[in-house]
């Protein structure tokens, strides 16, 4: 229990790896093949021409959103908002920063509302850690793969825990705003008002969708993750 919490766990086996017909044994060489295949997976060579087209005309329409950045997703968090990512944090692995999930939970008053200011600076003012920036990729073979290919593993990146606490923040944030939004525009009763928010969105996806692909279009899209929902009638997992 103590090494699981400190995130220390029993050396796994480190698989020599074959490369174009050569064996691959040296763990720095090992790390290499599988960092070249992750990137290779990942890049944009992968992609159809098409599909490489459609992504870079999109990237260069500018986006017409005016704001005076009044909305309440742009204000200061709060202590509470805080304390709420906190406390649907998990006890994962570290990041690169070696910091644990447990540290900021168990903080006293005065540390956490350091750790709230320095959030809140870089909310504000967008004052983004560069450390942030880097994570510890752990490669994980995939079930029934061959453990010498290095294609048989896909990545897994573990950032600071910080990072992820702020993550979620956000996330609580605009799904909170959401929410309010379509609580205004929709004359559910309350216990469907996260429906109305999901409904909007999916509408508004199905018509893109829809709207793009009759032209022989690539829909190009990211999405928040929202909690899972649950009415009278069943279950809504987003």
């Amino acid at each position: 229990m103590v090494h699981k919490m400190s995130c220390k766990y029993s050396n796994t086996k480190i698989h020599h790896l074959q490369v174009n017909g050569d064996e691959v044994t040296d763990i720095a060489d090992i790390a290499n093949s599988l960092a070249q295949t992750f990137s290779q997976n990942s890049s944009s060579h992968e992609c159809t021409q098409k599909f490489d087209s459609d992504w870079h005309r999109a990237e260069n329409n500018r986006l017409s959103f005016k704001s005076k950045n009044l909305e309440t997703y742009n204000n200061s968090f709060s202590m509470d908002e805080l304390t709420s990512a906190l406390s649907k944090s998990h006890d994962l692995a570290v990041g690169p920063d070696d910091v644990h999930y447990q540290m900021p939970k168990h903080l006293p008053g005065a540390a956490l509302e350091t750790l709230l200011h320095v959030l809140n600076d870089i909310w504000i003012n967008g004052n983004f850690p560069e450390s942030w920036r880097t994570s510890a990729v752990i490669p994980v073979l995939k079930a029934g793969k061959d453990e010498s290919d290095p294609s048989s593993y896909r990545p897994i990146a573990l950032m600071s825990c910080i990072c992820k606490i702020m993550e979620r923040m956000i996330n609580d944030c605009l799904v909170w705003y959401l929410e309010k939004q379509a609580s205004q525009l929709c004359s559910f009763n309350v216990d469907f008002v996260k429906i109305a928010a999901l409904l909007i969105i999916l509408f508004a996806l199905k018509y893109s969708l829809a709207r793009l692909l009759s032209n022989g279009n690539t829909l190009l899209s990211s999405s928040l993750t929202s909690k899972k929902l649950t009415t009278q009638h069943g279950n809504m997992e987003s």
